[in-house]
């Protein structure tokens, strides 16, 4: 079965998790002593564009990135980005894992193979692992993601189905609609559909239809596509000298998470690595982001929070509501996404709130927990104001979620808008060079439409936002700029000018709290 690497480039975001500041200070929590992300060495294995390490090599200019990608349309379009940033600290080879050698790539201090594992032959896997198991420094981690049995057999069954629909057609563009037009008929088949597995397919569906051409191609069609139990993935990691330390979604590792049946009948399993297994049967788990470290190397099992009330803290979170820091009902704070999370103690809110409004700032727990304390005294909550415990828990919990963020090292910057606005030269480029989405300082993905991609590429630094709107007034009008909501041909004259410098006012403060402009930075 043919893959469509070459045919279809496939779209490379950020992704958070493998930043080795979040592995480094996953690490921490584990007794490990990571290397510093700022001084470090990191190998990705499957690099594509480098969309992931390209931003991380451009914020991070103490730190060495090597890429290897098999396919050579992808290298070629990362490296040209890379020439174009002058970049020195990074390097997209192309290669074939099963030729890489550990004495000709040296050694790493992480080692991220995300969206590799599962979608290689036996053979590749195995040289995965052995390149871990001997690449990695004394106190290096892997990463690698999976997919998971039980739960990808829910999955599968829509690979099924896409493999059955497509297994005449050729050609990436061709397969890609026969495979939207086969979803498109099961989602049709599905309406008013009642047992648990159908809905399930049901939600599956709908992300495939809004979801990046790439994924569903690369995902669901290519020609390799295996999940394993995690015990299996563990004995496999063993023989290679590797030991498992955690998943980057924290709260996973918890059974507080489970019903408080399943926490019963799970409360005799002694062994941590075998309660996980059982936990993965229980939430008919699809996906594994792992942590993997040498197996000589000595690992705390139990968190340490002491290490946690060490870090500093962000979170680009909206509060749904009115503040509410005199009791103890629930408050919603919304992420990026829109998803809601519930937060109940009151210097918990009061946290967030502060987080709020200096992302990307982030303060150390001392500055975090003072400012939280003196909302809640002013808000009249004097008895909740003292309980440091409570908000730990709950920070940590937040966390664990990956809602709320913790870093070894500070960013200095606040969001503040200068009179002539620059963005960074990573953002500007990849905006000119058609990226739906940008890296955030904090290594996520902000998504770009044509008028947020097109303000992108204008903030050089020579023009105040009335005259950028001003300029995107001209271009609107004369029809080479489209305003969202595409409202222009509904607008004229006063109207639309307000319309662009709301969109401009709104966009310049999105850019600022996601470190796009230049002023932002982060100490060493």
């Amino acid at each position: 079965m043919a893959d469509f690497y070459d045919e279809l480039t496939y779209e490379t975001n950020p992704f958070p998790e493998t930043h080795p500041g979040n592995l480094e200070a996953l690490g921490r929590l584990f007794g490990i002593p990571t290397v510093s992300a700022q001084q470090c060495r990191v190998l990705e294995l499957g690099s594509a564009t480098g969309g992931n390490i390209i931003p991380m090599a451009a914020r991070l200019p103490g730190s060495e990135f090597v890429g290897i990608e098999l396919s050579a349309a992808q290298v070629d379009i990362g490296q040209r980005i890379i020439r174009k940033l002058e970049l020195p600290n990074i390097r997209l080879e192309v290669g074939d894992i099963l030729n890489l050698e550990p004495a000709m790539i040296g050694q790493f201090d992480y080692i991220i193979a995300h969206g590799v594992y599962s979608w290689v032959p036996k053979a590749v896997r195995e040289k995965i692992l052995q390149l871990a198991g001997e690449c990695l420094t004394l106190t290096g981690l892997a990463y690698i993601s999976y997919n998971l049995l039980p739960g990808w057999r829910m999955r599968g069954s829509l690979r099924d189905l896409l493999l059955h629909a497509t297994r005449r057609v050729d050609g990436a563009e061709a397969k890609y609609k026969a495979a939207i037009a086969a979803l498109e008929r099961l989602q049709q088949a599905l309406q008013g559909a009642e047992t648990d597995s159908q809905r399930y397919v049901q939600q599956e569906i709908a992300y495939l239809l809004r979801a990046h051409p790439s994924y569903l191609l690369h995902e669901y069609l290519a020609g390799e596509n295996n999940a394993f139990l995690f015990s299996e993935f563990l004995a496999d990691a063993d023989r290679h000298g590797l030991q498992y330390v955690c998943e980057t979604d924290l709260h996973t590792l918890f059974d507080t998470t489970l019903s408080p049946p399943a926490q019963a009948a799970l409360a005799d399993i002694d062994d941590p690595l075998q309660h996980e297994q059982w936990m993965d049967f229980v939430r008919m788990r699809a996906f594994r982001k792992s942590l993997l470290c040498r197996a000589d190397l000595p690992l705390e099992r139990e968190i340490d929070i002491d290490v946690f009330t060490t870090f500093f803290f962000s979170a680009n979170l909206r509060l749904q509501g009115a503040e509410n820091l005199d009791n103890t009902q629930a408050s919603t704070f919304l992420t990026p996404d829109n998803s809601e999370l519930s937060v109940t103690h009151p210097l918990s809110k009061a946290a967030l709130l502060y987080l709020q409004a200096v992302h990307p700032y982030s303060p150390d727990f001392a500055e975090l927990a003072a400012q939280a304390e003196q909302r809640v005294r002013q808000a009249g909550s004097n008895p909740y104001a003292g309980e440091r415990h409570e908000l730990v828990s709950e920070l940590f919990s937040l966390y664990s979620y990956r809602a709320v963020y913790g870093h070894l090292h500070p960013c200095t910057g606040k969001p503040e808008l200068p009179e002539y606005p620059r963005a960074v030269e990573l953002a500007r480029l990849q905006a000119r060079e058609g990226w739906n989405s940008v890296a955030s300082i904090r290594h996520q993905a902000l998504s770009l439409d044509a008028f947020s991609s097109r303000l992108l590429q204008e903030l050089d630094g020579t023009r105040t936002a009335p005259e950028l709107t001003q300029y995107l007034l001209t271009e609107a009008l004369a029809g080479r700029l489209e305003i969202p909501g595409g409202k222009q041909s509904q607008t004229s004259g006063k109207g639309l000018e307000k319309e662009i410098s709301d969109n401009v006012k709104h966009l310049l403060n999105v850019f600022a709290r996601h470190g796009l402009l230049a002023m932002v930075r982060l100490s060493i």
